[in-house]
């Protein structure tokens, strides 16, 4: 059994990296367009000033709080487990807990920035993950289960 660490970054979707900055820019476009009066309604000059801040403030916290539970999104392979990481959000799955591992592609929500996923079913639930090269992962996983673990 190996015991060297391995770390496999995530596959990102082009759609979800679009809607993770897409979404916050707009926001923050439409709020600087509000504040600085290049907008297409009439308003109180001060209206416009505040709700061009709020939206600013909400796109800059949008950004932040996708920062936070979004990167780095990474898969490791430790000596006796499997370490899980998308941001803030932190999971440990020992290898004697694993008992199936599949291809997926699911809209689940899980530690993933694809739809192109591994399906980890363990003791303690099922965990969705995304890394880049999945069927290198896999094998990579599966050389580390002990010999009593179902290998599927």
């Amino acid at each position: 059994m190996p015991s060297v660490a391995k770390t496999y970054k995530s596959a990102v979707d082009l759609w979800v990296l679009a809607i993770m900055i897409g979404v916050p820019l707009a926001t923050i476009l439409t709020g600087v367009s509000i504040a600085f009066g290049l907008y297409f309604f009439h308003w109180h000059e001060n209206i416009g000033r505040l709700a061009g801040a709020f939206l600013i403030l909400t796109g800059a916290g949008t950004s932040a709080l996708i920062a936070t539970f979004a990167f780095p999104c990474c898969y490791t392979l430790r000596e006796n487990e499997l370490f899980i990481q998308c941001g803030a959000y932190k999971l440990v799955v020992p290898y004697n807990e694993i008992q199936r591992l599949e291809l997926s592609c699911s809209l689940w929500n899980a530690p993933a920035l694809s739809v192109n996923r591994v399906k980890i079913v363990h003791e303690g639930g099922v965990c969705l993950v995304s890394p880049k090269n999945r069927r290198e992962f896999i094998a990579d996983l599966q050389a580390r289960l002990p010999a009593s673990r179902t290998r599927a």
